[in-house]
Formats: structure tokens, C-alpha cells, sequence
């Protein structure tokens, strides 16, 4: 009786553990930590065309191994003394690990005044997740 009772706690244990570790695939393929979106800015440049229009041109990389579900862009535009003068955001959807993305991000304030800019690139979930 002692026996039969051990050896039912025994299946009902190994049952338990055999439910548990079948929903955890996932720590299989990253060793426990989760997956982490990582982009790389490749290039920032401020470039004029021929009407004096301003504009940011940026490269990133998702150097990850995920699809980065929304990759986002956000360049703001500061005059000689600092002052915010605009800023200017673009968006990728679905970029996947080792691809590339262009974006120009134009000023459209008072631009002809533009000394720095300043570059932020976020990651996030197309569903609101920034």
C-alpha cells in the first residue's frame, strides 16, 4: 500500500514537471534570457539639397536575432544658442536580424538655422508598446 502510494506521488510529480517544462521551449533557444531588439545607427548625417532644405539622413541595423517588430526614429533640430527649432519622426515595421533601414527626416521650422541634432531610435511593438 506504501509502495503503490509512493510510486502515484511519483507519476503525479513527473506529470507536473513533464507540464511545466513542455510550455518553456523558448528557454531552450536563449538559455533562459529573454531576447533583446538591438539596433545600430550606422549613419547620421545633416545634409541640404539645392532650395535650403534640411534634413537628417540615418541608417540603422537590427543587429539582433528577432524581427524588431516596429523600429522607431526620432530626430530633433536645435539652433547656435541651443533653442529646439523642430523635430521629425519615422517608423519601420517588421525589420528583420541584419537588415537595414534609410530614413530621411526632414525640418520643416525655421531651419536654416540648425547647428546640431539630436537622435533617438527606440524599439517597440506595432500595438503601442514604445
Amino acid at each position: 500500500m506504501i509502495k503503490t502510494m509512493k510510486f502515484r506521488i511519483a507519476v503525479v510529480i513527473l506529470m507536473l514537471l513533464a507540464v511545466l517544462v513542455s510550455g518553456c521551449d523558448f528557454l531552450k533557444e536563449t538559455q533562459g534570457v529573454p531576447r533583446k531588439a538591438e539596433l545600430v545607427v550606422q549613419k547620421q548625417e545633416l545634409i541640404s539639397d539645392q532650395e535650403g532644405n534640411k534634413a537628417v539622413l540615418v541608417t540603422i541595423k537590427n543587429v539582433s536575432q528577432i524581427t524588431i517588430e516596429l523600429a522607431q526614429v526620432k530626430v530633433s533640430f536645435y539652433d547656435s544658442h541651443d533653442n529646439f527649432i523642430d523635430s521629425s519622426t519615422d517608423s519601420v515595421m517588421n525589420l528583420k536580424p541584419d537588415d537595414t533601414w534609410n530614413f530621411s527626416l526632414q525640418c520643416f521650422g525655421s531651419c536654416e538655422d540648425i547647428k546640431r541634432f539630436d537622435l533617438e531610435v527606440t524599439t517597440g511593438t506595432s500595438s503601442g508598446g514604445l
